[in-house]
């Protein structure tokens, strides 16, 4: 399923799998939450593989894709070279977050091509006006993700995501079709709100 299609003409929600239980409990708890969510009306599940920080893996993708989850799955990696982006999809990966703070260009446009060519979605994330303008700059980009969170001091502002949607970026991404999604700092319905009228057309917890 194209993860850009999921949510049809509403507000999409991508649920996020994040979370440390006992290692024999581990693999009956994902399946069900992700169940959970998919029931609740997500559009979309993110599944943590980071082995190192978030006590993830790409196993976790294969568990839920067999479970007869049927929404898109989005691979949350720290994805520095092309290997995860094709391990990702034999997993059952659907979509796979690519972070620019981490990519240059050239790596960006190179990994979208592999991603299209595998009939992945990737989401392309930023975090200030400097990454959105390198983004803006590069053919083919369909989905972006516009985290609120400061890298330098971790603080979540949502006001990150309606700022980089304005002016002459705003107009950009319009007239191009990109989907934006949200991501962070999102707890009530009055956030929701504002950054739906900011312009996204999908968050996520």
């Amino acid at each position: 399923m194209d993860v850009k299609d999921a949510g049809g003409e509403g507000l999409c929600l991508s649920g996020a799998q994040k979370l440390e239980v006992p290692v024999q409990w581990y693999a009956v708890v994902i399946v069900e939450i992700a169940k959970a969510y998919e029931k609740g009306g997500a559009a979309c599940l993110s599944v943590l593989t980071d082995q190192k920080y978030f006590q993830g893996g790409f196993e976790n993708l294969e568990k839920i894709r067999n479970s007869g989850v049927k929404c898109p799955l989005l691979c949350k990696e720290f994805v520095i070279d092309a290997w995860p982006i094709y391990y990702a999809r034999t997993k059952g990966a659907d979509a796979i977050l690519l972070i620019v703070a981490v990519l240059p260009d050239l790596d960006i446009k190179y990994m979208t091509k592999i991603c299209k060519l595998l009939g992945l979605t990737p989401l392309v994330e930023v975090h200030d006006e400097r990454e959105m303008d390198r983004v803006l700059g590069i053919d083919g980009i369909e989905l972006i993700g516009i985290n609120n969170r400061n890298l330098k001091t971790f603080k979540v502002d949502i006001s990150n995501t309606k700022n980089l949607l304005q002016g002459e970026r705003g107009r950009i991404i319009r007239e191009r079709g990109i989907i934006v999604v949200s991501e962070s700092g999102l707890f009530t319905p009055a956030d929701i709100t504002y950054v739906q009228e900011a312009g996204v057309k999908a968050i996520g917890l």
